[in-house]
Parts: structure tokens; C-alpha cells; sequence
């Protein structure tokens, strides 16, 4: 479908017209809570040492313009769409809690964090992964 509208658009000339207003930001949305994620998850190497665990750092993009500061805590949320067997479609998304991220560095609009803790495997759905990943949601709790 987007090959066809991208096609539609070129061939009518108002794909420079989308470009730029794709620019300016005209008809983009409005930032909500749903809009901050995780956009990147970095490990840091491991040296074979028993004793040292690599630090897991996750980046995401609400930062100190957002209210978060060092030492915040976020509650990081999944989206998982849910099947229905019987009808065999696509039912609904589902949103569950799955881990408290701390903020050890924030700056404008980015803040870099570390796993606080995970919620317990009986509060989260089986399907889920048991870690935090790259465009979970991410929230203000204090």
C-alpha cells in the first residue's frame, strides 16, 4: 500500500510538497507518555572475569527537558498484539508493565539508564522477553 501512495504522489507531484512538510513537522503528533522509548541498548564488553558483569545501559528518549534527573526512576511498559485463534486475526494490543529503569544521566531530551529491577515472571505474560528492548515504553515515575 505505501509503494502504491508513495507512486501516486510521485507521479502527481506532491511527494516534494509531503517531503517538506515531513521538514517543518507539520502533522506530526502531539508528544504523549507512549511517545518516550528505549531506542538503544548498549553492554559493555566481557572481559571473561567471574567476578565483573557487564553494565547494560539503555538510552531513551526522555531526558531532563521531560523532568527526569539522575537518580529518576521509569516505569518501562511492552505492547504486545494478541491473536485470535478463532477468527484467525489480529485482536488487540495489550500493554503490561515489565521493569523500573534509573536514570544515572539525563540531558535535554536523552537519558541514559540502568536495569532497577524486573517485575516478577508471575506479573508478566509468558510471551514476553524477560529483558528490557529497544522501542519498550518508558514513563516518568518520580
Amino acid at each position: 500500500m505505501r509503494i502504491k501512495l508513495a507512486y501516486l504522489l510521485h507521479r502527481t507531484g506532491m511527494g516534494m510538497l509531503l517531503v517538506f512538510a515531513a521538514l517543518c513537522g507539520w502533522g506530526a503528533p502531539d508528544s504523549r507518555a507512549s511517545d518516550f522509548v528505549v531506542y538503544s541498548v548498549y553492554r559493555g564488553l566481557d572481559l571473561g572475569n567471574p567476578q565483573d558483569t557487564p553494565q547494560k545501559d539503555f538510552f531513551v528518549n526522555l531526558g531532563s527537558a521531560q523532568g527526569a534527573k539522575a537518580g529518576s526512576i521509569l516505569k518501562v511498559t511492552r505492547k504486545l498484539a494478541t491473536y485470535d485463534v478463532l477468527n484467525e486475526k489480529l485482536y488487540k494490543d495489550v500493554t503490561f508493565p515489565i521493569a523500573e529503569l534509573k536514570v544515572i544521566h539525563a540531558e535535554g531530551n536523552a537519558a541514559i539508564c540502568r536495569l532497577e529491577k524486573m517485575l516478577p515472571a508471575d506479573k508478566t505474560p509468558s510471551l514476553a522477553y524477560r529483558t528490557v528492548m529497544v522501542g519498550d515504553a518508558v514513563s516518568l515515575v518520580k
